[in-house]
Parts: C-alpha cells; structure tokens; sequence
C-alpha cells in the first residue's frame, strides 16, 4: 500500500512539475513578445487637419522640441504636446531625434525663462495627444501611429513613421 501511494505522489508531483515548466516557459514568451513589439513601435508625428505642413525633417523636429523653431513655414505658432511620464511613443520619439527628454526639456525651459516661450502640453496616454492636437490649430505632437484619430499624420524625411 505504501508504494502505491508514493508512487501517485511521486506522478502527481511530476506532472505539476511538468505544467508549472510549460506555464513559466508561455509565460516568459509572451513577456518577451510584449517588449519586442514595445520596442518595435512605430510613431508618427502628428498635426492638426488644418496645418499645411505635410513633412518635416530631423532636423526640423528637434528645432521644434527644444523651443528653437517656434512657428511653422505657414507662420502660426507651434504648440508643443508631449507625455507627461515616460511612454513607448516618447522613447522611440526622442530616440530618433539623438536627443534625450532631459536635453530637450532642458533647452525649453531655457526658452521659456528668457523668451516667454509657452511650455509644452502634456498628457498621459495617445489617445489624449491625439485628440488634443487633432482640435488645436498649431499643435504637434507624436503618437503610436495605430492612434494617430482625429490629427494629421505627416512624413518625416519623407518616412510615414519614426523607426
């Protein structure tokens, strides 16, 4: 009797092994999954309907963040809508200036204290950069391009998304 009873204690305890392997193993792959498609974000640069600008360079887009360029080519002034904590959308956003958040905030302020510069909008998701931007003439901001909404997408360096 005591061997039959070892022996369904010994197969239970294996087959719980076994599932708890295949459960950390799915696990740990769908972890990993999220990150990469995390890190392969792709973020468009947004504007409202009514901007004319339909590209900007790098170039262009890091003048724009650090307070440097103020006005679009059509002449009405640049509001500046960002995020408020640290997004995917951010990272990949600043990333492809060669800029960090820090540097670019840094320069605004700058901006703000000696030319009366207006401070950046900011907000806690895209959906809310969207929505912002797409009922402010003069907005731009950056989204994960699956919600760009109501906003203007526009080519940088003639590319529809930053990668």
């Amino acid at each position: 009797m005591r061997g039959i009873i070892t022996l369904r204690f010994n197969f239970y305890h294996n087959k719980c092994f076994v599932d708890m392997k295949r459960f950390f193993c799915i696990s740990f792959l769908w972890l990993a999954l999220g990150a990469v498609m995390a890190c392969n974000a792709q973020v468009a640069v947004i504007v409202h309907k009514s901007n004319a600008t339909s590209n900007l360079s790098t170039a262009d887009l890091k003048n724009i963040f650090t307070g440097e360029m103020t006005k679009f080519a059509s002449g009405s002034n640049i509001t500046i809508v960002t995020y408020k904590s640290d997004t995917d959308s951010r990272k990949k956003f600043y990333g492809a200036l060669g800029k960090k958040y820090t540097e670019c905030q840094a320069a605004l302020l700058k901006r703000m204290m000696n030319d009366g510069l207006k401070p950046p909008v900011a907000f806690e998701s895209d959906d809310d950069v969207a929505a912002f931007v797409a009922k402010t003439p003069g907005a731009i901001g950056f989204v994960n391009i699956a919600n760009v909404g109501g906003a203007k997408a526009i080519t940088v360096d003639g590319k529809k998304q930053i990668d």
